[in-house]
C-alpha cells in the first residue's frame, strides 16, 4: 500500500470512527499531502522510515518558510493522529512525534465589527436585486446567530423555523444544536424565501432537503462562494481593517457579552465544546472596556 493510500485509509477511519467532518477531512488531506511531498523530496520512501530527526527537520522547514504558528500546530496535530493510528494498527513500532513539542500559539485577539460598522453593513444599501436579497439574508443571519460560514451554507430549508426563529445546525463533529436568531434576521430570511430564492431557482415551493442559500445557478452556495460574498461587503464598510467573514462570528459573541450574556450561554450558542475557546471573548470585551475608560475618565491619562 502506498503512503497516499495509507493516509486516505487513515482519514476514512477518522470519518467513520471519530465522526470527522468533511471540511476537516479536506484540511487533513492537504496537510498530509504537504508532508508526503516533503518525504518524497528527502527520498524517504515509507512512513515507517520516519523518525524524530525527520519530523523535526520538517517542522524546521515550516518555520523557515514563515508559516503561521497555528498552521504548524494544525499540521503537527494531524501528523500526531496519523502516527498514533499507525502504531495502533501495528504498522509501525514507535511514534516519532512523541517527543516533539507543540509550538505555542501567538495570542491574537479576534477582530470584530463596531456597532456603527454593523449598521452600515446591514442597513445600507437596501437590498433590491435577487442576489442582494440573498446576501442581506446571509449577513443578517451570520451576525444574528454566530454561525460558522460552513454551518450556514450547509443549512437546508427544513432546518429553518421562521415562526420560532430558530435553526437546527450541524457543527463540528456533526454535533447538532438549536440556534435562535433575531427579528431582523427573520425578516431578511422571510424576504429571501419569498422574493430572492424563487427568482434565483425558478421555484416557489422548495423541498425541506433543498439548500437554504444558493448561488446564481440555483445550486448550494459553497463555503468559498460565501466567503467571497461576505468579504466584498466587509471591505465596503471597513476598507482599512483586516476583517474576515469569521469576524461576524466574533462580533456576535463580543456584542452578546457586552450586552450582559453569560459565558456559558455564549459557549452553547457558538457550539464550542470547550469553555477555553469561548473565554477569548472576555479579553476582547475587557480590552474594549479599558479603551473606553481611558478615553472617558478625566484622571485616566497620565498628566504632563
Amino acid at each position: 500500500m502506498s503512503n497516499k493510500e495509507t493516509c486516505e485509509q487513515f482519514i476514512k477511519y477518522l470519518q467513520t470512527q471519530k465522526n470527522l467532518s468533511e471540511q476537516t477531512a479536506q484540511s487533513y488531506r492537504c496537510d498530509l499531502k504537504h508532508f508526503l511531498q516533503y518525504l518524497e523530496s528527502e527520498q524517504i520512501g515509507e512512513l515507517s522510515d520516519v523518525n524524530l530527526k525527520i519530523t523535526r527537520n520538517y517542522l524546521s522547514q515550516l518555520y523557515e518558510a514563515d508559516y503561521a504558528r497555528s498552521t504548524i500546530s494544525r499540521r503537527l496535530a494531524c501528523l500526531r493522529s496519523l502516527f498514533r493510528y499507525l502504531c495502533q494498527a501495528g504498522k509501525i513500532d514507535n511514534n516519532p512525534l512523541v517527543l516533539v513539542r507543540t509550538p505555542k500559539k501567538a495570542k491574537h485577539l479576534p477582530q470584530f465589527l463596531y456597532s456603527n460598522e454593523v449598521n452600515d453593513l446591514l442597513d445600507k444599501p437596501v437590498a433590491k436585486g435577487k442576489l442582494e436579497i440573498r446576501d442581506h439574508a446571509l449577513l443578517e443571519l451570520l451576525y444574528s446567530s454566530g454561525l460558522r460560514i460552513g454551518e450556514a451554507v450547509q443549512l437546508n430549508i427544513g432546518d429553518v423555523e421562521l415562526q420560532l426563529r430558530s435553526l437546527r445546525v450541524k457543527g463540528k463533529g456533526q454535533k447538532e444544536r438549536i440556534v435562535p436568531f433575531g427579528s431582523c434576521a427573520g425578516a431578511a430570511l422571510q424576504r429571501y424565501m419569498k422574493e430572492g430564492r424563487p427568482l434565483i431557482c425558478g421555484k416557489k415551493e422548495p423541498l425541506p432537503a433543498e439548500p437554504l442559500f444558493v448561488n446564481w445557478r440555483g445550486k448550494r452556495l459553497t463555503t468559498r462562494g460565501a466567503y467571497g460574498i461576505i468579504t466584498k461587503y466587509l471591505k465596503r464598510v471597513a476598507p482599512t481593517r483586516h476583517l474576515t467573514p469569521h469576524s461576524l462570528r466574533h462580533t456576535f459573541a463580543t456584542h452578546l457579552l457586552e450586552g450582559g450574556a453569560d459565558l456559558r450561554s455564549v459557549q452553547e450558542l457558538l457550539g464550542h465544546s470547550r469553555m477555553s475557546s469561548t473565554q477569548i471573548y472576555t479579553h476582547v470585551t475587557g480590552e474594549r472596556i479599558k479603551a473606553v475608560y481611558e478615553k472617558a475618565h478625566p484622571r485616566a491619562k497620565e498628566r504632563k
